[in-house]
């Protein structure tokens, strides 16, 4: 299968490998590699948030080449995205949707069966990820189930994650960032998935506040 390409341009500033080869069985089931997207209209943006998930699903960011589009997880995020004021677009089904946050993954290929990276294909991807947040210097970090939690929290906050099911919609605070972790989209429940944004609204309404009176002064 081919090895597509990410179309947000401003993937174009992330030195990424575009072909790499260094997971056999994930090079013979990907259509391309999904590297992170999107922050396009990051101008009106009062904290800048990443979400990190576990890998592109095989109906959704393999096809797509964009995280979390498409599939009933992706559709269920961009709503999301779309509720908090992070998205652009006013259909969650957009496949390449105007983003004021970055969508990332763990890993960048599809498993085959959509099972569970192991890890030394994780490994090889994180130097992605660490690229990708340096880059985008996000105030909130959002890993999306187990494996993204499980990277996340020692990088970023120096201690080991605990189950998602315990942390969902909790804040953890770090040194220069938040983290909120969140259940996977595909298994979270309404009720949960609405306890997430309920969270998320009120730390991006605060970050709003404090620019605003910053402004005004």
């Amino acid at each position: 299968m081919g090895n597509g390409h990410n179309p947000d341009p401003a993937s174009a500033a992330i030195r990424v490998a575009r072909n790499c080869t260094r997971c056999p069985e994930l090079v013979a089931n990907r259509q391309r590699i999904v590297h992170g997207y999107g922050l396009n209209g990051q101008a009106g943006v009062a904290k800048r948030v990443l979400f990190v998930g576990e890998a592109p699903g095989y109906l959704g960011g393999d096809v797509t080449g964009v995280p979390f589009t498409r599939d009933r997880s992706g559709v269920r995020l961009q709503r999301a995205l779309i509720e908090l004021g992070l998205s652009d677009e006013e259909d969650a089904r957009v496949v390449v949707p105007r983003l004021r946050c970055f969508v990332t993954n763990v890993v960048r290929c599809n498993p085959p069966a959509n099972r569970t990276p192991r890890r030394a294909e994780i490994k090889h991807c994180l130097p992605y990820l660490w690229q990708e947040i340096d880059l985008v210097q996000p105030d909130i970090v959002v890993p999306i189930g187990n494996i993204a939690a499980r990277e996340v929290f020692p990088r970023l906050l120096g201690r080991p994650a605990m189950p998602i099911t315990h942390m969902h919609a909790c804040v953890f605070d770090g040194s220069s960032l938040q983290v909120v972790p969140m259940r996977h989209p595909a298994r979270i429940s309404n009720a949960d998935l609405d306890r997430f944004v309920c969270v998320m609204r009120g730390l991006l309404a605060e970050a709003s506040h404090t620019r605003a009176s910053g402004m005004s002064r």
